[in-house]
């Protein structure tokens, strides 16, 4: 709105300048034909009355014009805003009805809401340590995947050498923990979505997450306890801690980046404009659900927020960066991933509203 509020006054500043430039040049020149006298030729008097009737009337259609593009844009604005707030309700809904159960606890407790995510955010933690200590093991992050010399370098050519394997370790250890390592989960993870590893290395480490047991059922097996989840040899009891949520997830994903992107792709609004809306929604979101979408979008889940091919050389597209999805992220819970991965994002708790950051502010459409 202030950008096009700033472009009708310039237009009403031109005109006004020029209407008023050009009767008092027709004033002059009046002077300087009858002189200083209370008598006037009517003869100039009737054309210099005609030609302010002509002003006025450009002026009138200026203003008239400018009334019609208020209104329509005033329509535009209600159309998008009831969309958006139904997007918005969409995605509040999903989180409403999320419903999970903490697999580290006896007794079934049970989790709702914004819980789940919190949930949800542990275990991703606790997965990293796993894949981190694996991946450590490895003399050579080659070694983790199927094709080196084509995916590696693919993937490295997105993430850069210093973080590749920090990126892997997050998409490797969110995967595991969306889908869940029961059979349909562990399924889906070695035919499609970690298909891209190397398969025997996979193969050991989801045997790693599958001998890990909830302990919110009873097991049949003589397990070992274990901190926080039972260890047991038992694979292919179906009891796992590392569940999975996509269940309760996916359509949360899905509605939240679909919020964003019918933001940021009105050209009627300007970036502050289109910030303000998204901001809108984040001051909804809970900490833990920034943490979460974090992870998800450095996934390879996820990289249509960001990362993806297409988005790369477009900072209209970066949506996290642009928007500082993430910004509310407690950062010194998290070690320095979303710095890492995503500097340009003015967090909360850090004084680092960069200099490239309002470089980029300046060029956002």
């Amino acid at each position: 709105m202030k950008s096009t509020y700033r472009n009708y006054r310039r237009w009403e500043i031109v005109i006004l300048v020029a209407a008023g430039g050009l009767l008092t040049h027709i004033a002059i020149s009046m002077v300087r034909k009858t002189g200083w006298s209370c008598w006037f030729d009517s003869n100039f008097i009737s054309n210099y009355g005609s030609f302010l009737g002509g002003v006025a009337t450009v002026i009138s259609i200026y203003y008239l014009y400018r009334t019609l593009c208020d209104q329509g844009r005033q329509f535009q604005i209600q159309n998008f805003e009831g969309r958006f707030l139904e997007l918005i309700r969409f995605n509040r809904n999903a989180v409403s009805q999320m419903s999970c159960i903490d697999t580290s606890k006896s007794g079934e407790p049970k989790f709702d809401g914004k819980s789940v995510f919190e949930i949800f955010y542990r275990q991703i933690e606790e997965s990293i340590k796993i894949v981190t200590k694996f991946i450590g093991s490895k003399t050579d992050i080659k070694e983790l995947y199927l094709d080196p010399s084509e995916r590696y370098e693919a993937d490295k050519s997105v993430w850069g050498e210093n973080l590749l394997c920090k990126r892997d370790i997050i998409n490797i250890s969110f995967l595991v923990t969306f889908f869940g390592v029961k059979r349909n989960g562990y399924d889906l993870l070695r035919t499609k979505y970690l298909s891209q590893y190397n398969p025997m290395e996979i193969e050991k480490l989801l045997h790693i997450f599958r001998s890990k047991l909830s302990v919110a059922h009873d097991n049949p097996d003589n397990s070992k306890a274990g901190n926080p989840v039972i260890e047991s040899e038992t694979i292919n009891n179906e009891h796992k801690y590392f569940e999975g949520f996509q269940y309760n997830l996916g359509n949360y994903f899905r509605t939240l980046f679909q919020c964003v992107k019918y933001v940021n792709k009105q050209p009627f609004l300007s970036f502050q404009e289109k910030y303000e809306y998204v901001k809108m929604l984040r001051c909804q979101m809970s900490n833990a659900e920034e943490m979460v979408l974090f992870y998800d979008t450095i996934s390879d889940l996820g990289m249509a927020w960001e990362y993806d091919k297409k988005n790369r050389n477009d900072i209209n597209k970066q949506l996290i960066t642009k928007y500082n999805m993430i910004k509310n992220i407690p950062i010194h819970s998290i070690e320095d991933f979303p710095i890492l991965f995503y500097p340009n994002i003015a967090f909360e708790n850090l004084d680092n509203r960069s200099s490239r950051r309002k470089d980029l502010e300046v060029r956002y459409t």
